[in-house]
C-alpha cells in the first residue's frame, strides 16, 4: 500500500467534501426512533465502553479475538452472534446499521473501511487510525459513501473547547503564536523505551494470538508485554502517548483553530530511542503556515519525562498539572485544563475576572455519542457528529506527523496537496506499511 496512494481521486474526493460541508445535500431520513441494528468489533476494555453507547440499541453482532471477554457482553446481548474475527462478520453478514470498533489502534483501519464500505455507520475509537496513510484514506472513503461517522475522543462533546474558543472569537487572546500540549498521565498501560522481549510463552487458550496480530508483523506471545492492555507503547500496535492522547489534549486546540496540516514537523528533543517502542518522553514541533487572516503559529506537544515552560503570567505558585494544553495569544493566553478539557481559563486570573465570561460562539453540545446515534439514524445530517473522519482523519494524521518525526531526524517539510514529506523518503515509508495479506482491503 503506497504512502502516495490515489491522489487524484483523494483531492477529488477531499474537494467534494469541502463542498458538501457548505452545501449539506442530505436528505434526513425519517426521525423514528427504531433502534439501530449494531456490531462491536472489539468488547473487552474499552470495547466496555462501546457496550454502553448500544445499551439501547440492537446489537445483532459481537466480536473479539479474546472469547474470554464475551460471557459480559452476552450478559447484555445475548441474542447477539459472536465472531473472533470480525472479516469474517463482514463477510458474512449484513443485517447491522452502525459498527462501533473499539480495539488496539492497528486494527482500527482494517475493522472500519469494511464498515465504511459496506455503507454503515461507524464509531470508531482513539485516535482514528496506527497510520497516517490510514487517516487519510478512510477519511476519504467516508466522505465519498457519506456514512455517518465519529471518532471516540469523547471531550469533544464538553465544554472545555467550546470555552477556548468562545474566548478566541471574543478577541481575548488575539492573535495565536504558539501552542504547548503536554500529559505525563500513561496509565500504567505502556512499555515506553525497552526493545522486543526475547522467547514467547503459551498462547491463552482463549485468544487468537494471529487475529490479534492482524495486519501487524507476526512475533511471538510474550504474557504482560502486548495483550490485553500494553500494546499501545509498542510501534507495531499502537502509537504510544501522542497516539492516544492527541484526540483529547490536541484536539483542543486543534478544533479551536482548524488549521489544517502543518508545513513541518521536527522532534526537538527525546529520552531514548524509538526502535520498537516509543521513547520515554519526547518534545514535537509542528509549524502551520499562515491561511488568510490567521496567522502562522507552532505547536508543541511534550509527554513524559518531557514538559512544557510554564504559561506565561501564571501566577506564582500555581500547578499546571500532568495534562493539558495552552494557546498563547498577542493579547492573552487560555489554558485549557486536565487531560480531558474539563474547563478553559484566561491566564492570570484576574484577567479572566476583569474579562468576564465571553459570548458563546462555539457550536452546542448534542452530546458525543448522541451525535453518532442521531445521524446513524439519519435525525442529522452525516456529516454533523464533530469529530467525524473528514474531521478526526486530519487532526489524526497531522498528530501521528509527530511519531515519524520521532523516527526520522530533523526538520521533515510537507506538502498537503500531495500529502507527503518532501525531502524524506524514509518519512514517506513510515506513512504507512505492508500488511500482512487478507487485512487490508484494495
Amino acid at each position: 500500500m503506497s504512502a502516495h496512494f490515489d491522489r487524484r481521486r483523494f483531492l477529488k474526493t477531499t474537494t467534494a467534501a469541502a463542498v458538501t460541508a457548505l452545501a449539506f445535500p442530505y436528505v434526513v431520513r425519517s426521525a423514528e426512533k427504531r433502534k439501530l441494528r449494531v456490531a462491536i468489533v472489539g468488547v473487552g476494555g474499552r470495547g466496555g465502553h462501546g457496550l454502553g453507547m448500544a445499551k439501547n440499541e440492537e446489537v445483532v453482532a459481537l466480536c473479539d479475538v479474546d472469547t474470554r471477554t464475551m460471557p459480559r457482553a452476552l450478559k447484555t446481548f445475548p441474542k447477539a452472534k459472536t465472531y473472533q474475527d470480525y472479516r469474517e462478520m463482514f463477510e458474512s453478514r449484513d443485517d447491522y446499521d452502525a459498527v462501533i470498533v473499539s480495539t488496539p489502534d492497528h486494527h482500527h483501519y482494517p475493522a472500519a473501511i469494511r464498515a465504511v464500505r459496506a455503507g454503515k455507520a461507524v464509531y470508531c475509537e482513539k485516535p482514528l487510525t496506527w497510520s497516517m496513510w490510514e487517516s487519510l484514506h478512510l477519511a476519504a472513503e467516508a466522505e465519498k459513501r457519506k456514512v455517518p461517522t465519529q471518532m471516540g475522543n469523547q471531550p469533544m462533546g464538553g465544554w472545555g473547547w467550546r470555552l477556548a474558543y468562545d474566548y478566541m472569537k471574543a478577541g481575548a487572546l488575539g492573535q495565536i503564536r504558539e501552542v504547548h500540549t503536554w500529559t505525563g498521565v500513561h496509565g500504567g498501560w505502556f512499555t515506553d523505551g525497552i526493545r522486543t522481549p526475547e522467547g514467547e510463552d503459551p498462547v491463552p487458550e482463549t485468544l487468537n494470538w494471529d487475529l490479534w496480530l492482524g495486519p501487524a508483523p507476526v512475533r511471538p506471545y510474550k504474557k504482560r508485554h502486548y495483550h490485553p492492555f500494553r500494546w499501545r507503547g509498542w510501534i507495531d500496535f499502537g502509537n504510544g502517548a501522542l497516539g492516544d492522547w492527541c484526540g483529547h489534549l490536541l484536539n483542543a486546540f486543534y478544533k479551536t483553530l482548524e488549521p489544517g496540516f502543518p508545513v513541518s514537523v521536527e522532534c526537538l528533543d527525546q529520552t531514548g530511542p524509538a526502535i520498537d517502542t516509543y521513547p520515554k518522553g519526547k518534545t514535537v514541533k509542528w509549524h502551520f503556515a499562515a491561511d488568510g487572516a490567521r496567522p502562522a503559529f507552532d505547536a508543541y506537544w511534550y509527554d513524559g519525562v518531557h514538559q512544557p515552560p510554564r504559561m506565561p503570567d501564571l501566577e506564582e505558585g500555581r500547578n499546571m498539572g500532568s495534562a493539558g494544553s495552552y494557546l498563547v495569544g498577542t493579547k492573552g493566553t487560555c489554558w485549557v485544563v486536565g487531560s480531558h478539557n474539563k474547563s478553559a481559563l484566561l491566564v492570570p486570573e484576574t484577567k479572566r475576572k476583569a474579562f468576564g465570561k465571553p459570548k458563546k460562539a462555539a457550536p452546542p453540545s448534542r452530546g458525543h455519542e448522541k451525535e453518532f446515534l442521531m445521524a446513524a439514524r439519519g435525525e442529522i445530517p452525516y456529516n454533523a457528529p464533530l469529530s467525524h473522519f473528514g474531521y478526526a482523519g486530519k487532526l489524526t494524521a497531522f498528530a501521528l506527523m509527530g511519531n515519524i518525526a520521532v523516527r526520522v531526524k530533523g526538520k521533515l517539510l510537507y506538502d498537503a496537496k500531495e500529502h507527503r514529506f518532501t525531502n524524506s523518503e524514509q518519512a514517506n515509508k513510515l506513512m504507512t506499511r505492508k500488511p500482512r495479506d487478507g487485512w487490508y482491503v484494495g
